[in-house]
């Protein structure tokens, strides 16, 4: 969940993102709706969709295919992604990047909280803890996506996902890492 009247446009979205775009006038010409990033709802973000093994073949591993949804969807929230790449970047520049990392620190928290995946059930409430711990966080440490990723890891064993299930109880029993 990140609410965007939190995120002050900086130099870097305006610069490097946004660059000459227009926000309220389409390339054609045609105006578009927009909304005031410092008085707007709330927009949640879900990667719930994403397809775990489906994305880049890393020397980590294989990612996800990442699928990332806004709500609300509608024509404000789609400008915003239009005009400063969010999905793009959040995949390109975050989620692939920090995906395993993510789950080490997975694994440390669950030790440090003394919590067991010896089972599936037990696997899945760890990852229930985890994402409510990262939505507690609100945007730091971009904890609003380390808690989409790991409700979509949640939901995805709840499923009965058994390569992924077999995926986290292998990093939860990595403690070299």
């Amino acid at each position: 969940m990140i609410t965007p009247s939190y995120l002050p446009m900086g130099n870097k979205c305006n610069s490097r993102h946004k660059l000459a775009q227009d926000i309220l006038i389409k390339d054609d010409g045609t105006r578009r709706k927009s909304f005031d990033p410092y008085d707007c709802q709330e927009i949640k973000l879900s990667v719930e969709p994403s397809q775990p093994f489906a994305g880049k073949l890393t020397s980590t591993g294989q990612l996800p295919k990442w699928q990332i949804d806004f709500q609300p969807d509608c024509e404000e929230v789609s400008t915003w992604d239009e005009v400063f790449h969010i999905k793009e970047r959040y995949e390109e520049n975050i989620l692939n990047e920090e995906f395993y990392s993510w789950l080490r620190y997975f694994e440390s928290w669950c030790k440090s909280a003394s919590l067991s995946a010896s089972s599936d059930q037990g696997l899945v409430d760890a990852l229930r803890r985890y994402a409510t711990h990262c939505e507690d966080m609100g945007i730091g440490d971009r904890a609003f996506l380390k808690a989409a990723v790991f409700r979509m890891l949640q939901s995805q064993c709840q499923q009965g996902n058994q390569r992924l299930i077999d995926l986290l109880k292998d990093v939860m029993t990595d403690r070299s890492s």
